[in-house]
């Protein structure tokens, strides 16, 4: 009986129990020393003691009286047969459950407790499938099956653009128009290729004696080889997020920078390649200009390189210092007869330097609020 698990019986005995020992302590106390008188309680008091009878029954407090009620009848409950056990009112043994359960939020004064819809349920047992992995109603991938493939590769280049595009326009224009034009460049056509290196290549001949000035800006697209496509739009991917993260908060926009760069850049190609009749394309004057305005921001930022197909791993800073040096060397002669256009880069490090020079004084936001304002653009 004590260790009977129905809630209705456990209600019923413990409060029983509770009052009897009540009783039992306050006739130990309250002893009348008249012959024959009331204890207070509803037992009969004899000259100090009481019959046995009595202190069984005939305590008629309303409290212990309604628990010996109670008591009985879960009693008779319990001990019932095994076909009729828990058949209380004609329910079953479910329905049972839930009957003593409601009584027991009756006892306790309150409705039953109803669920938060807005709470989301922990894991359970049930919610585990066969492979052991939890299937709720979070989404995330899960590991691939063997009935399971990756997205085609198309699919997977057509989301990259995507991302970038809402991202930051201007890298995914710069990063578009190289593509193209590197494969307008393999075309295998004179009359194309004649029109490719009229304005899509920086010289004296284009700029200063066809005054092509455009061909500033766009030689900064072509590019002569893949990996030199490679190297330029991965740099310009990588150092370009960063930057537009750092611009965006002041209000400046990232395409005022990129062709102010691609301008200095080829610039600087132009003053020092006086007389020499060389051509300059590709991006590296404005991705070496994110590059310093980066680490300059960011100048302990580790950066992970190959050189020579060893991996590096420098502060950015240092990184910008090398590359200042080595364009130096390479202007005057000291780093061999090579292709590279060091002018070209030297221009994107120095205006990079300059470019943050100014964001770090605040003229950026003065000159950009102007201009808006000159213009009427909010």
């Amino acid at each position: 009986v004590l260790f009977h698990p129905c809630p209705r019986f456990c209600c019923a005995f413990v409060p029983c129990v509770t009052s009897i020992v009540q009783w039992a302590r306050r006739s130990g106390r309250r002893r009348s020393p008249a012959g024959r008188a009331n204890n207070g309680i509803g037992c009969v008091v004899r000259d100090g003691r009481q019959s046995r009878s009595e202190m069984k029954i005939l305590h008629s407090s309303p409290r212990c009286i309604a628990a010996w009620i109670c008591l009985v009848r879960a009693a008779s409950t319990t001990f019932a047969a095994p076909s009729s056990r828990f058949a209380i009112s004609g329910l079953t043994t479910d329905s049972a459950e839930k009957h003593c359960l409601a009584c027991i939020d009756k006892l306790r004064g309150g409705d039953p407790y109803e669920s938060n819809p807005n709470y989301q349920h922990s894991p359970t047992l049930g919610d585990v499938d066969k492979d052991g992995y939890y299937r709720g109603q979070a989404s995330y991938q899960t590991p691939l099956r063997s009935n399971q493939r990756p997205p085609p590769l198309t699919q997977l280049i057509s989301a990259y653009f995507a991302e970038i595009r809402n991202f930051s326009p201007t890298l995914y224009n710069g990063t578009v128009a190289s593509l193209l034009l590197f494969l307008v460049w393999q075309l295998p056509s004179r009359h194309v290729s004649q029109t490719l290196r009229d304005h899509f290549v920086c010289s004296h001949y284009n700029v200063i004696g066809r005054k092509r000035f455009h061909a500033l800006v766009t030689s900064a697209f072509s590019h002569a080889s893949f990996h030199h496509l490679a190297v330029n739009v991965y740099a310009f991917l990588t150092f370009g997020r960063s930057v537009k993260h750092t611009l965006e908060r002041h209000g400046i926009s990232l395409w005022a920078f990129v062709i102010s760069a691609a301008l200095f850049g080829n610039s600087a190609f132009l003053a020092f390649d006086r007389g020499r009749n060389g051509s300059c394309i590709g991006l590296s004057g404005v991705t070496l200009a994110l590059l310093a305005f980066d680490s300059l921001v960011y100048p302990s930022k580790e950066l992970r390189l190959f050189v020579a197909f060893f991996p590096i791993v420098m502060p950015a800073y240092y990184l910008f210092l090398g590359l200042l040096c080595f364009s130096f060397a390479g202007i005057f002669g000291f780093a061999g007869r090579s292709s590279v256009a060091h002018s070209t880069h030297l221009g994107g490090l120095v205006y990079g330097a300059l470019f943050f020079e100014a964001f770090k004084r605040g003229w950026l936001r003065l000159w950009s609020y102007r201009l808006r304002k000159a213009f009427g653009v909010r």
